[in-house]
């Protein structure tokens, strides 16, 4: 079934689209998968899409007569005019798809909870053909940046493309996949350190917008030796020497510079999970009569009391509390807070917890605030800028939090001008 182009959407619940689309050209066929989601904009008052593109190439004309086969072997044509619905279902999944045909024909489907005939089929085999590439050379590139991999790995191994990763894997002899190691392109930090054979390789910085890299393993292929072939397991017992050399190749391309991990700067994304977190501190301090949790007040020596962290943190002595400071604030910081609250009898262990005293905030409270950016100061030195919306004209403050390097090497809080703010 010749086609000129194609668009399938799919939807659920959230607020995300996932989207396939491609069309004809003079070489074969353009393709791309994006995840389209709508947010709001102030400067508009309105929704902007903001589209994140997990894979889009440009493939040659066998790529475009297979999904010629794909459309014909699942009768798309039968499709034309279907509208499915399911009223007995409150929530579920949609899709919506059109087809423009050689000769100009159209075909046009949609469906909630309905889907025509071998959709589900369909649907995977044409993300499976978008999203997936057999190595066939040792260049490889995933968009923002470029690896160069073992020879042993052409014609055996297989890219699987998803949001925000790049997955590594070998066929199994039983039909499924086993896959041994991932590539984690995140915008919002490096992947859990739970992770085994985790390694931090650095950031993609393209103006703004920053990308976290993190390499890891996943299964190991000799752990399945007698369910994969030979080539596979040739592959692993060079595997740990290949993926340093994986790492060390990688570059940044289409407008990305590649920083590797060194801890020499504070980015955007570090800042802002620093800052969440000093925030949650200040309140827990300082308004604890604001934030219980559903803990009801003890009354000590003619105050009144709640614990400080919920009982599931186990933090329950002072040398504790002490600790959880230490991983945003600086010591000298950390010390001159914590001592001033104990002296002031607004922080005390009792009965095997750790209690502060219950105060309320005076006046008008402001609930939105956010990293407006990191200044760098220069001498490995950052200052963490935050914008605070202020009532009740919601016009905004600008907070300065400097930060320092401590003993570990890691950025934290060396002031935090809040609590001169924070009644």
């Amino acid at each position: 079934m010749d086609f000129k182009s194609f668009k399938l959407v799919q939807t659920d619940m959230t607020a995300q689209h996932r989207v396939y689309e491609g069309y004809k050209t003079e070489n074969g066929v353009h393709l791309e998968y994006y995840i389209n989601t709508e947010m709001w904009d102030d400067k508009t008052s309105g929704n902007v899409e903001c589209r994140n593109v997990v894979r889009a190439i440009d493939a040659d004309e066998s790529v475009f007569q297979k999904l010629c086969a794909v459309f014909g072997n699942y009768k798309i044509a039968e499709w034309a005019g279907f509208r499915g619905h399911d009223s007995q279902a409150l929530d579920g999944t949609g899709m919506s798809f059109e087809v423009v045909l050689t000769d100009g024909t159209e075909i046009n489907a949609r469906g909630t909870n309905s889907f025509p005939k071998n959709y589900s089929s369909f649907a995977q085999e044409l993300c499976k053909l978008i999203t997936t590439e057999k190595i066939s050379s040792v260049r490889f590139s995933e968009g923002t940046y470029e690896i160069t991999l073992p020879e042993s790995w052409v014609g055996t191994v297989t890219a699987s493309f998803s949001e925000n990763q790049v997955a590594f894997y070998v066929d199994k002899t039983d039909g499924s996949e086993l896959t041994f190691f991932i590539i984690d392109n995140d915008t919002y930090g490096y992947s859990s350190d739970s992770y085994k054979g985790r390694i931090e390789v650095g950031r993609l910085v393209s103006d703004e917008d920053v990308r976290f890299i993190t390499a890891r393993d996943n299964y190991s292929i000799a752990s399945y030796a007698k369910s994969v072939s030979e080539e596979a397991v040739a592959i692993w017992n060079n595997y740990e020497n290949d993926k340093l050399a994986i790492i060390e190749s990688l570059r940044g391309v289409n407008g990305y510079a590649f920083s590797p991990e060194d801890g020499t700067v504070l980015y955007y994304a570090d800042a802002r999970e620093m800052a969440d977190e000093a925030r949650s501190l200040w309140l827990s301090l300082n308004f604890a009569g604001e934030y219980p949790g559903g803990a009801k007040p003890v009354r000590l020596k003619r105050k009144n009391y709640v614990p400080m962290f919920p009982p599931y943190d186990y933090i329950n002595t002072i040398e504790g509390v002490r600790k959880k400071f230490l991983k945003v604030f600086s010591e000298e910081f950390t010390d001159k807070t914590l001592n001033r609250a104990v002296a002031d009898k607004e922080l005390m262990e009792y009965k095997g917890d750790v209690y502060v005293a219950c105060k309320k905030r005076k006046g008008e409270a402001f609930y939105n605030s956010c990293v407006d950016c990191v200044r760098d100061e220069g001498d490995g030195k950052f200052t963490v800028v935050i914008a605070v919306k202020m009532p009740p004209s919601g016009s905004k403050l600008y907070v300065d939090l400097p930060t320092e390097k401590n003993a570990a090497g890691e950025f934290v809080f060396s002031d935090y001008p809040y609590w001169e703010k924070s009644e």
